[in-house]
């Protein structure tokens, strides 16, 4: 993703939003995250125009969270394959009543749901975006939490363990009621807690790969 993309789907005033940059290592190199959550201020340069079958306009996105992070890796040739995963926890509430109970989930893009591989992304130092919006599902209030997980990607054999390299926490609660914006939750750098919480989703969705529990 060019430097230029990513501006355009993060233009927001100073405080409204978080940048982090995380570092790690991988194969005896150093890398730094670059993470960067902020309130979308226009759908069409966010990308949703081009969005095919959404049930909302473009411009109804403005104020959900966009998410982007880019990988600044020191390492060549195969040492820069590293994949993206991602978990999220959705609780809706319809008048304080729960809706669906702290459902967890292994986020997945659409197209690629069914290829039985647990990455959002994964490449040569991958850059990951996200942009949940409207998502009450006829709730009155949804709290969407996301886990997103840099990690090594097995090159050989999927019994080669999924590591996490770097991670971080973020997301927003959005309301049903017009008047009402939605609100960023703060972003977090997250450590080795965060992955052990999540390996036994992914172990259970994923059973043919071998995740790192630490």
């Amino acid at each position: 993703m060019s430097r230029q993309h990513d501006d355009l789907m993060h233009q927001a005033p100073p405080d409204g939003g978080a940048r982090l940059a995380i570092p790690f290592s991988l194969h005896g190199e150093s890398g730094v995250v670059h993470v960067s959550v902020a309130p979308i201020l226009d759908g069409v340069r966010a990308g949703f125009d081009i969005l095919a079958g959404l049930p909302f306009a473009a411009d109804e996105t403005v104020g959900y969270p966009a998410m982007s992070a880019r990988v600044d890796y020191d390492g060549m040739g195969y040492r820069t394959l590293m994949g993206w995963v991602q978990t999220i926890r959705t609780v809706r509430t319809t008048t304080g009543r729960p809706v669906d109970d702290d459902r967890c989930e292994v986020d997945l893009a659409p197209a690629f749901g069914d290829l039985d591989s647990p990455f959002f992304v994964s490449g040569s130092t991958p850059s990951v975006v996200d942009a949940p919006a409207r998502n009450l599902n006829g709730a009155d209030r949804l709290a969407w939490t996301a886990d997103t997980f840099l990690t090594t990607l097995p090159l050989r054999s999927r019994r080669e363990p999924i590591r996490r390299l770097a991670s971080f926490r973020w997301g927003y609660v959005e309301t049903a009621d017009p008047d009402h914006a939605p609100t960023l939750l703060p972003t977090v750098v997250t450590g080795a807690p965060a992955w052990a919480a999540s390996v036994d989703l992914l172990r259970s969705r994923f059973p043919t790969w071998t995740f790192d529990p630490a």
